[in-house]
């Protein structure tokens, strides 16, 4: 942090202010890993640290383990999970049909809100149904996706798709709608086209808070996708989680819902790299300050 120096001429009795610049300022790279490795050690260190509390506290039976075992327990409950491949399916199931239906509700969201947004018609003919439908519990839709699509994986699919793509599709329509008519007019003097205009002013303008959608909508997938596996379905991680706890087997229980979890980060966090190789406005800018 800078600081502010006065200091005052003994001659003519002039005061002067001057402005000494910090440590960070000095050695901006030097101050940038420093603040990494404090950013990597608190975000680490902090589940390590309520880990080890929980541990401590289940030991020392100051909770009720049978409601709340141990960590190391989960985790012994969970290695053997895996062993007998339960979790592994259970895991390979809710990712498939996670990664299915986000794509396919970021791909149609995305294409329908630059629609939207290029297109005074189509949005006074789609916008108000749009908002009426995104207010709609996603949940009270399933009963009817079960009934067009019958059992199995696909309404799963549908819904994750279906709650992905109305939060997309908004944040497109709104940002395309947003980008500075200068910027068209410009490119419209420079002789482009609708669809250079498109590619090369709507798009990259746009795209930023458009990615800003995507990157919120990867953890709803998953909150989406647990939560019906839990509600109806016999597969997948969010059914074990279930199944394990009608059989009061909370060890494994509490696995799963750890390992959903660590889903939901590594997706999210693989959505953000894929923005930050494919959207340059997206990637990480090496500050002085």
């Amino acid at each position: 942090m800078s600081t502010l120096m006065t200091s005052r001429d003994e001659v003519t009795g002039v005061q002067t202010i001057r402005r000494v610049p910090g440590s960070e300022e000095r050695t901006p790279r030097k101050h940038a890993r420093r603040r990494r490795a404090v950013t990597l050690a608190l975000a680490w260190g902090t589940p390590v640290v309520l880990f080890v509390l929980w541990e401590i506290t289940a030991r020392q039976n100051w909770i009720d383990t049978r409601f709340f075992p141990a960590p190391t327990t989960i985790w012994t409950a969970g290695i053997d999970a895996f062993r007998e491949g339960v979790m592994t399916d259970a895991v390979l199931d809710t990712v498939k049909k996670l990664v299915i239906g986000y794509v396919v509700g970021v791909v149609s969201g995305v294409l329908l809100g630059l629609l939207l947004g290029m297109s005074w018609v189509a949005r006074a003919a789609l916008e108000n149904t749009l908002i009426g439908l995104y207010t709609l519990p996603k949940l009270a839709l399933f009963p009817l996706f079960l009934l067009i699509f019958g059992l199995g994986d696909l309404p799963q699919i549908v819904l994750v798709a279906v709650s992905v793509f109305f939060i997309v599709v908004l944040a497109a329509t709104a940002a395309v709608i947003s980008v500075e008519q200068g910027y068209k007019d410009a490119a419209a003097v420079l002789g482009a086209n609708g669809r250079q205009l498109l590619r090369h002013v709507v798009i990259p303008a746009a795209m930023p808070a458009i990615a800003t959608a995507i990157r919120l909508t990867a953890g709803i997938a998953i909150l989406v996708i647990v939560g019906i596996e839990m509600v109806s379905g016999d597969s997948g991680l969010g059914y074990l989680i279930y199944q394990r706890s009608q059989v009061f087997d909370p060890a494994t229980m509490y696995a799963g819902v750890i390992i959903a979890g660590l889903i939901g980060v590594i997706f999210t966090g693989l959505v953000s790299l894929l923005l930050n190789l494919l959207i340059p406005q997206q990637r990480p800018r090496f500050r002085r300050s």
